[in-house]
């Protein structure tokens, strides 16, 4: 009989057996396609001089994609230039150690003082692109924190198992889009650190081809204020944001005729997101008379809640921010009536059954745009060094904070290219093939995420040849998730940062 029941087991387990190598590849290729993980250890590796490509990189916008960007090729080119063209972001007022204290405001950026929150992959990314991050973000009040942002989706708070990670909680750092953005330019731009790398007011108008091959670019136009500058180019980044100014550009050179032209590779659907966001300050007076608001920094952050679709299309979050400084954002999918006052406020809140005390605000009333994605790796007849990082490529819903992580998977992307070229010293005439390819990997996660989500809202204008029904079962499994890390201690980590090294 014993004998029966072991050959019955062994006849069971043995195709798990068979197949664990194969589940074992499966999972590594979906971590290396779709997350950082396996990327890591290559971000911050340099080149030796000697070895570095010649030429210059031009990068066209100096936001987070930009930035990011420009620290990754310093390690493989022998010079890299950021053209801005918003031209105090080359002053001193740029790098403002206290970015609270800046006199002039972004004007490309319409979240700079809005929505943002930094989830782990970007404290990953920075760690190991700057040596002295922990020491800045001291600089700059700004303070390292466990990455848990105290979600409550659809009525379940994640239980987060603090104790169980101990001192090996992924962490992130507190700052809002200001300091965030500030923190990273100073950085960047210290010329100690990174001797080649430049950045100049101006605004990119053109690219010329070059005429030995013509499936490169040879130079870019700028224009600056004392007139047309000619910069020649080894490589070319476009990070000019939504304006998708490089689509212009290369189209304008003769690229991206072909059939697979790049309006019929752009998808888009609207989730039809507002939110009303202010930010204020909370000095140790005034936060010591919350108990709470303490404890819970102490863990990370301080709540992020999100009804179910089912019930309610609204949402409310507050994060802390660089310093003293506090942002709390009340929004909803489609039509809503928004807060606008420090009563309006209260009000709200009441609505969502929260009992933090909310002191007087100033508010800013902003309304998004559609997400959109554009498919260039399903392009033919691209530039062979020209590519795409951030907004440029893709803009997916900022309520779910994942702008910041798009950007660094884009340096990810670009770092991996070159540290596989890294015998090289010369761009290959695939190159902007592999690039697109992988960042196309990483997108995609981001990208099904978000819109997943957002077509839970009977509001949201979904992607033209989809429905709100597109991803149903995949909402009913997510929404079953959710309860379960109600009960379960699931980490909120590992669900919502894709790239993250925990």
């Amino acid at each position: 009989m014993s004998l029966s029941l072991t050959l019955v087991a062994t006849l069971l387990l043995a195709p798990l057996l068979l197949l664990h190598p194969t589940i074992r590849l499966l999972r590594y290729h979906l971590l290396k396609k779709e997350t950082a993980m396996l990327d890591w250890a290559l971000m911050g590796k340099a080149r030796e001089e000697k070895n570095k490509i010649p030429g210059t990189v031009v990068i066209c916008g100096g936001s987070l994609a930009g930035l990011l960007a420009a620290r990754v090729c310093h390690d493989h080119f022998e010079r890299v230039v950021i053209v801005e063209p918003e031209a105090w972001l080359s002053t001193d007022d740029g790098t403002q150690v206290e970015s609270w204290k800046q006199k002039n405001k972004r004007a490309r950026v319409a979240q700079y003082t809005s929505l943002h929150g930094n989830l782990a992959p970007i404290t990953d990314g920075l760690l190991r692109l700057f040596p002295d991050l922990e020491k800045e973000c001291h600089r700059s009040e700004i303070r390292f924190m466990p990455a848990d942002f105290k979600l409550t989706f659809g009525g379940h708070k994640f239980l987060v198992p603090h104790d169980e990670f101990g001192a090996s909680f992924p962490r992130t750092i507190r700052a809002g889009r200001q300091g965030t953005e500030t923190l990273i330019r100073r950085l960047t731009l210290n010329t100690k650190e990174y001797p080649n790398i430049s950045q100049i007011p101006g605004i990119v108008i053109g690219v010329q081809v070059d005429s030995k091959n013509p499936k490169f670019l040879e130079s870019v136009q700028v224009q600056t204020e004392a007139g047309l500058k000619e910069i020649k180019a080894s490589l070319v980044i476009d990070c000019t944001g939504p304006a998708r100014a490089g689509q212009e550009w290369i189209r304008s050179a003769g690229f991206t005729v072909t059939p697979k032209a790049l309006d019929k590779l752009t998808v888009s659907y609207d989730p039809r997101v507002r939110y009303s966001s202010f930010i204020f300050r909370m000095p140790p007076e005034v936060s010591d008379k919350v108990p709470e608001y303490g404890n819970e920094l102490a863990t990370g952050g301080l709540f992020v809640y999100k009804g179910d679709p089912s019930i309610t299309q609204t949402y409310c979050g507050v994060m802390k921010l660089e310093s003293d400084f506090v942002s709390v954002v009340c929004g909803a999918w489609g039509p809503a009536e928004l807060p606008d006052s420090a009563e309006g406020i209260r009000d709200y809140l009441k609505s969502l059954k929260f009992s933090t005390p909310i002191p007087e605000w100033i508010w800013k009333f902003t309304d998004l745009s559609s997400s959109y994605w554009t498919h260039f790796e399903l392009a033919s007849d691209l530039p062979a060094n020209w590519i795409a990082l951030g907004d440029s490529v893709s803009r997916v819903n900022p309520v779910f904070g994942q702008g910041g992580t798009k950007a660094m998977m884009g340096a990810v992307s670009l770092n991996t290219v070159l540290q596989e070229l890294h015998t090289s010293k010369k761009i290959p005439e695939d190159f902007s093939q592999r690039f697109f390819n992988i960042q196309a990997g990483k997108l995609k996660p981001l990208w099904a995420g978000n819109k997943m989500a957002d077509y839970s809202y009977k509001t949201t204008t979904p992607e033209q040849g989809e429905t709100l029904e597109t991803g149903a079962y995949l909402r009913w499994y997510t929404h079953k998730l959710e309860t379960l890390a109600a009960k379960a201690g699931f980490s909120n980590f590992s669900c919502h940062y894709p790239g993250s090294s925990s």
